[in-house]
């Protein structure tokens, strides 16, 4: 399968974003997936400040890099306000990793409240995905292939690409449950509040089962 759906481990194509809602100091390691298991280690941190929540959600982005065998952040402290939200992308590498936390609701392994997930889907088809950790939560993404057959077609699909779609994710109900979008185009899961689920592809956990 050349598209991979699933939250549990982020590829280049893949964000998880995180809002810090509490003034504090939240630790995090970026490992492979459920690689947190054996290690302790929380070297990186972002810092909340402030005791009210900002009027203006501010968004922080921070690129993950491969360093030899381990997974860095090009700022391995950063701080924000009360609200804001922090992004983690990995560019440049194949491998997948996971955002593990010191906190039960900071992991990208278990999105659970104020977090989201985006993928790019770069191939076209129906992906119906589910959480994997066995809640009622799913719903259908469709990509239909652009339509490229003149110059205007191609700079339809350009302004498209920039136009990213939402889910939102509430409890095990997702709203809008069937979207539909472009190859190339980002569907952004917003996840307000969850028991911990995952955005899986439902064929990733059938072949697993076989």
């Amino acid at each position: 399968m050349l598209e991979v759906l699933d939250s549990r481990a982020l590829r280049r194509t893949d964000c998880y974003g995180q809002r810090f809602m509490k003034a504090g100091t939240y630790r995090y390691h970026i490992v492979s997936p459920q690689a947190d298991l054996i290690t302790d280690e929380r070297p990186f941190a972002i810092e909340v400040v402030g005791n009210e929540l900002t009027a203006h959600m501010q968004q922080h982005t921070v690129i993950v890099r491969r360093d030899g065998g381990r997974f860095k952040p090009d700022q391995e402290n950063v701080k924000i306000r009360a609200g804001d939200l922090v992004l983690w992308n990995c560019p440049d590498s194949a491998l997948p990793y996971m955002i593990a936390g010191d906190k039960e609701f900071f992991s990208s392994y278990r999105l659970t409240n104020e977090c989201g997930y985006s993928h790019a889907f770069g191939t076209s088809g129906e992906f119906h995905w589910i959480d994997a950790f066995g809640s009622k939560a799913s719903g259908v993404v469709r990509v239909k292939n652009p339509d490229g057959k003149e110059r205007a077609d191609i700079e339809r699909w350009r302004q498209t690409l920039a136009k990213g779609a939402i889910v939102m994710v509430t409890g095990d109900k997702a709203e809008p449950r069937e979207i539909d979008i472009v190859m190339g185009q980002t569907v952004f899961f917003a996840v307000s509040k969850g028991p911990g689920i995952s955005i899986t592809d439902a064929r990733l956990l059938r072949d697993s089962k076989r």
